[in-house]
């Protein structure tokens, strides 16, 4: 175990990206490595080889998102500048400044719950009311 950010970047995020990814994609990717080791008839050579190629699959994927995501929002960019006859950088920073506010709100929205306090500890996922 390695402590701090490294021991997160090479032990805990690997263990939450397989986790994701198997959810996801149960057919592509394998269980986490921890899981892995202990199945029968899979030797140690064989859980890194399979855990490379997952994690080779895991890096396409995250930066073919990335890659798409990029060019869908410089399109979207482009577009809206053309339509409003504004330069891109504008709209771009016009469109950065709206997430950001966004996020600022979706963030401090809880506080305007009358039913609340900061003492509360709320469950979000069970709505079971």
């Amino acid at each position: 175990d390695r402590p701090g950010k490294l021991g997160f970047l090479t032990f805990v995020l690997p263990l939450i990206m397989d986790s994701i990814f198997h959810g996801m994609l149960p057919k592509v990717f394998e269980k986490n490595t921890i899981a892995m080791l202990q199945k029968e008839g899979i030797t140690f050579t064989g859980v890194r080889r399979r855990k490379r190629m997952d994690r080779l699959g895991q890096v396409a994927l995250i930066g073919t998102g990335l890659s798409t995501l990029t060019w869908g929002v410089k399109a979207l960019v482009r577009k809206a500048a053309s339509a409003t006859g504004k330069k891109a950088t504008t709209i771009g920073a016009g469109f950065g400044a709206a997430i950001v506010l966004a996020s600022f709100f979706r963030k401090f929205v809880s506080l305007l719950n009358p039913n609340s306090s900061p003492a509360d500890v709320l469950v979000t996922s069970d709505k079971k009311k």
